[in-house]
């Protein structure tokens, strides 16, 4: 008489107890997998608050002073955007364009080992040239981080001042956005900033049309 356990099918019990690990191992994959994915975005977003940028952006007495004085920071409305809403992908949309962008200003922390900007002196000497890659970044990606809170479709225009009301209006028509009027939204404009964004218009020509009008820090 055959024993019945033989008998089960696709789940019968393995002739060998080493099948066994099969499964085993199978579901012991699965459980690590689940864990690192959890451990691996508790430590994306633990990464991106702007407490923990500027505990290597030390040069804090420049850049956060500046931040905290922008109306991104403190506003009529109490809404506030952080570092990561500026520079990085949002990660529900764009995951893995944002896992890489992390990778990528990982070198932040090699440049603060080196002491690249640690006094005032050193990060005014770096500010051109952050800013030209921040607005190239910006021109070529269509101002997307602007994108998380200020979306043309949802502007109410005509509610605006006249000066905003005429300038969205031809930014619609043009083709254009954010980054191409508000260069020093949220830090110091360089000194030279009107050449360099010059260069950056001309450097991006065939991703978006020149922008025509350049607005100073914080408009």
């Amino acid at each position: 008489m055959s024993d019945p356990s033989e008998e089960r099918g696709f789940w019968k019990w393995p002739k060998s107890k080493w099948l066994l690990g099969i499964p085993i191992g199978g579901f012991v994959m699965i459980g690590v997998g689940a864990a690192g994915l959890l451990v691996m975005n508790k430590v994306l977003h633990a990464t991106s608050t702007s407490e923990f940028c500027l505990s290597c952006h030390t040069h804090q007495g420049i850049s956060v002073a500046e931040f905290e004085a922008a109306s991104h920071s403190y506003n009529n409305t109490g809404v506030r955007a952080e570092c990561a809403d500026c520079h990085l992908p949002d990660p529900e949309e764009k995951f893995f364009h944002y896992v890489l962008a992390k990778i990528i200003v990982s070198k932040d922390i090699f440049a603060e080992i080196r002491g690249v900007a640690n006094t005032d002196e050193k990060y005014e000497a770096h500010r051109g040239e952050w800013a030209k890659k921040v607005w190239t970044e910006y021109r070529e990606n269509e101002s997307e981080y602007c994108m998380h809170c200020h979306q043309f479709d949802h502007m109410t225009i005509e509610a605006q001042p006249r000066l905003a009301q005429r300038r969205h209006k031809r930014a619609i028509e043009n083709g254009q956005t954010c980054i191409d009027c508000h260069q020093g939204i949220a830090h110091k404009l360089p000194e030279n900033w009107e050449t360099i964004w010059d260069e950056v218009e001309e450097e991006t020509a065939s991703v978006t049309p020149a922008a025509g009008t350049k607005v100073a820090a914080g408009d």
